[in-house]
């Protein structure tokens, strides 16, 4: 084999071996291509699936499940880490800050592949504290949520580790969920489209059945999910971004409402600087005196309503 062919056969499987996860986590060699091609090796499925076994016959601890199709690849979960280089203290700030804000919105199996590295970053942190004042900025910043702290449900990891596959492989899942005022116990086909992260709660974003509406299933009431690999029914029209601007995401049904109502004079100021939307108009009244009048249009939700709800005398109608 020719150095170039060889050199780039050895960093294809160096590529490889960094996208295995550990034990029970694995993924299909689909999965595995995909990512390959993204890194720049431009081969074909049937030459990862000849790489994965040759890593196999060659002594590497790699496990495949051979009981289902398509088979599942992973490294064995005794196997070692690899021994990671030490990062920069402005690398492992970054690093450290996605473990502390970006983690609980990342799949369980890209955490898993970046614990070492997470890990390895605030080590590097507390050894430089001493003499670098940049790897102390992690200790003086802090993102706090404007509502009354609550503490997050559990959630059984293998049930998030499958709705994530499902959601990566835009596949169908089958549950078994407790709905909080409904059927307890209920099965369920689910075509997952999103997942949601909102204060405290996780919620998978998706059709049931041959349904074509879409609903929030708390992902912490699914009691059990299996990835069926069968291939979802997507919908065309569903777009994340346009589907929480409509206030699907706090739980409206789309209607937009046209808000008119007097504020305070402090609730005014408040919402000068920090406003409900782009174009809100805030004009001055004269009764009551420092008053304002508010309008917008914005979701109808029931948060909305809420908020609404929460100033009290603050807010009245125009």
């Amino acid at each position: 084999m020719p150095a170039t062919n060889m050199r780039a056969t050895l960093m294809r499987h160096w590529q490889i071996m960094q996208v295995l996860p550990r034990h029970p986590a694995s993924v299909t060699s689909k999965s595995i291509h995909e990512r390959i091609a993204d890194a720049g090796y431009h081969v074909t499925r049937r030459t990862i699936e000849r790489d994965l076994q040759g890593l196999v016959e060659a002594g590497f601890p790699v496990v495949s499940e051979t009981s289902q199709e398509p088979y599942l690849w992973s490294w064995d979960a005794r196997t070692p880490t690899f021994t990671l280089p030490a990062p920069s203290v402005s690398d492992a700030l970054l690093l450290a800050m996605v473990k502390d804000y970006v983690g609980p919105m990342l799949p369980p199996q890209m955490l898993d592949a970046l614990r070492p590295y997470l890990d390895r970053a605030v080590q590097v942190l507390d050894s430089a504290k001493s003499h670098n004042t940049l790897a102390g900025w992690r200790d003086k910043v802090h993102a706090v949520l404007p509502t009354q702290a609550l503490i997050a449900p559990d959630v059984d990891p293998e049930v998030h580790r499958m709705v994530s596959d499902a959601l990566m492989q835009e596949t169908q899942l089958e549950i078994t969920y407790d709905s909080m005022t409904g059927k307890k116990g209920q099965t369920m086909t689910v075509h997952p489209h999103a997942m949601i992260h909102r204060g405290q709660m996780t919620y998978v974003i998706g059709t049931c059945w041959d349904y074509t509406d879409m609903r929030h299933l708390a992902l912490h009431r699914i009691k059990k999910a299996t990835n069926t690999m069968i291939p979802m029914v997507k919908q065309a029209d569903f777009n994340l971004p346009a589907y929480l601007a409509q206030g699907h995401g706090d739980f409206g049904d789309g209607t937009m409402r046209d808000l008119d109502i007097r504020v305070s004079s402090g609730l005014g100021e408040y919402l000068a600087e920090c406003k409900l939307t782009a174009d809100q108009v805030l004009t001055k009244i004269d009764e009551p005196e420092g008053w304002f009048k508010l309008q917008a249009s914005l979701p109808d939700t029931p948060q909305l309503r809420w908020w609404l709800l929460s100033q009290g005398d603050e807010a009245k109608d125009a």
